[in-house]
């Protein structure tokens, strides 16, 4: 390495003044989301009371661009094409994803010290999960294709964050545009939610921002939060043929939102997935 990718935050936490835990995950598409439940876990085990959380990438230089497109996940897209009309998460004609750069930077923080310094709570982090799929991400293999692992780490999600499947209201999957991954986290959500699937609203985000990587837990989780805020769902672009997944164009429209769910697997095979709920 010409440099640690740790580097960045130990210099900014260094110039703050930030004193604890101090932890970089490199897990490509999963890495902001497993950022959150390691957050979670250091002000659980008293180890500190507040974190700074998330993650950004950015793949527009040549060797991160090149892993991309020998993965097979780039849509073709020239200089006078209206780039926010090629990706369709879930549709089985989109042509594959178109990269973005994006992130952000969380406050998790326990919620008897945010209550005491009087801070405007804007949801909780309910649970996390994790799990890890075999991939062969050297020839571009969709990882665990049965969609079996994700849905091993939503499971287990819910279960730290003792919600029921059926009380999830929304779903912001990563749902980038490649068929191939497109459907590997249906397969996951159909392991989830069965019958119940049609009736629970996903948000995609690819449309508008590109395919984050790793920025796109953070981004996520923001979106999550704002929806829960508002009690609104943003428009949906560009899909037609989702299937069982209500994930086709739309417009916004308010929702009484409760739980919503986070979630997406990676290139390297790590999977993600978080609870973010209304405070109480």
């Amino acid at each position: 390495l010409k440099c640690l990718p740790n580097m960045l935050a130990c210099h900014v936490t260094i110039i703050h003044d930030c004193q604890g835990p101090s932890n970089t995950i490199t897990c490509n598409e999963a890495s902001s989301g497993l950022s959150l439940a390691e957050s979670q876990r250091v002000i659980e085990r008293g180890a500190a009371d507040a974190c700074l959380s998330g993650g950004a990438d950015s793949k527009l230089n040549p060797m991160a661009y090149l892993r991309q497109e020998l993965a097979g996940r780039l849509a073709r897209c020239t200089v006078d094409e209206d780039a926010t009309r090629k990706v369709k998460p879930f549709d089985p004609a989109s042509p594959g994803a178109l990269v973005g750069e994006g992130g952000g930077i969380l406050v998790l923080e326990a919620e008897d010290t945010a209550t005491a310094r009087g801070a405007r709570i804007h949801a909780v982090l309910s649970g996390t999960g994790a799990s890890q799929s075999w991939c062969d991400d050297t020839v571009g293999l969709v990882p665990d294709a049965s969609g079996e692992s994700l849905a091993d780490a939503i499971e287990a999600a819910l279960r730290d964050a003792r919600v029921a499947a059926s009380e999830i209201d929304a779903i912001i999957p990563y749902g980038c545009g490649v068929p191939a991954i497109d459907g590997l986290e249906a397969k996951a959500l159909e392991r989830i939610f069965g019958e119940a699937l049609p009736s629970k609203p996903v948000v995609t985000l690819a449309p508008s921002i590109g395919a984050t990587v790793a920025g796109f837990g953070t981004i996520a989780v923001a979106v999550a939060v704002k929806c829960i805020t508002e009690q609104r769902l943003p428009a949906r672009l560009n899909s037609a043929a989702t299937g069982r997944l209500a994930a086709a164009a739309a417009p916004s429209e308010p929702r009484a939102l409760r739980h919503i769910l986070v979630c997406t697997p990676s290139l390297g095979g790590q999977n993600s997935a978080a609870i973010i709920s209304r405070h109480a």
